[in-house]
């Protein structure tokens, strides 16, 4: 076995509070003390996607989301990008609206002008499958979509749309200048599901094993840390990550992402979750039939990593 160090390209797919797993494992040194020397980056504008930052060789690892290999196979791709270990398991997207939080019912999203951030297909299916259990029909709203979230943020500041649609740190910035106040949190709405993992090649998880097991005994490790500590410590650990954005908000995003039971205890992507999210990718029309999980996912590598 190789006693040195060992490179690692690992990448998000945006900067988010949502990804304070990832954040925590690079800034809390559980990548490093793994031997691995990680060169952490967001997924450039100008390569698009995470698959295209995989195949492309541009990053090693990267959080994604499963829905888009769920997505390939169902369209009848015999080989997708593999998943491996849950970064995610609940939705991490927030509706926020200009009235008080205490006057929100679901049937004040009928017919209302909605502005979702649009960083991929997951959060509005997660968003319309949380409207149709609460009988509002999706349909029915008028959407101003596809702007990145600084537009969308500003736009909404104009006084333009009725309530948006987008994570954290965001959401609390909004609250924090009294723009918007909080009308509903997704996660617990729509349950326990695989929202976001991390991904890579098969032809690098098949060349550096040693790696991948070093990284996943890593962020084992972060996740633990995670729960173990309070928001203010791990806001503390994190928020260089958000130089732009107050300490005290960072904090409150991470809060708020706990008590919600938004991140896992382990790395381990299970399948009770996986079907949660193939059942809400079937009901917004963009999968036809349900996909084995042991083609989308690699639960042996996590597995082996930590026996």
């Amino acid at each position: 076995m190789t006693t040195g160090r060992y490179p690692l390209r690992l990448m998000e797919v945006f900067r988010t509070v949502f990804y304070t797993p990832i954040h925590v494992a690079v800034a809390g040194g559980f990548l490093e003390s793994e031997g691995l020397d990680v060169t952490f980056s967001s997924c450039p504008p100008d390569v698009g996607t995470v698959p295209n930052a995989l195949n492309q060789g541009v990053a090693d690892i990267s959080g994604s989301g499963v829905m888009r290999s769920i997505i390939e196979s169902d369209s009848g791709s015999q080989t997708v990008l593999p998943h491996f270990a849950e970064i995610n398991s609940r939705d991490g997207f927030f509706v926020l609206g200009r009235g008080t939080a205490d006057a929100f019912q679901w049937d004040n999203l009928a017919g209302a002008t909605i502005i979702p951030v649009g960083f991929s297909a997951m959060p509005w299916a997660s968003f319309q499958f949380a409207l149709r259990k609460n009988g509002v029909d999706p349909q029915g709203l008028t959407l101003i979509p596809d702007l990145p979230l600084e537009d969308a943020v500003a736009l909404f500041k104009s006084g333009q749309g009725d309530f948006i649609h987008l994570p954290e740190p965001a959401a609390d910035q909004l609250i924090a200048d009294g723009t918007a106040s909080l009308s509903v949190a997704l996660g617990p709405v729509n349950g326990h599901i695989a929202y976001s993992s991390f991904a890579a090649t098969e032809a690098y998880l098949e060349r550096n094993k040693e790696t991948v097991h070093r990284f996943i005994r890593g962020y084992a490790k972060g996740l633990t840390w995670l729960h173990e500590n309070n928001p203010a410590t791990v806001g503390d650990a994190t928020a260089g990550f958000f130089p732009d954005v107050p300490k005290e908000l960072i904090i409150k995003s991470v809060a708020r992402y706990k008590v919600q039971d938004t991140w896992p205890t382990t790395p381990h992507l299970e399948q009770p979750e996986y079907d949660g999210l193939q059942e809400i990718l079937i009901a917004a029309g963009m999968v036809k039939v349900r996909q084995d999980y042991d083609k989308v996912v690699r639960p042996e590598i996590v597995r082996e990593a930590l026996a």
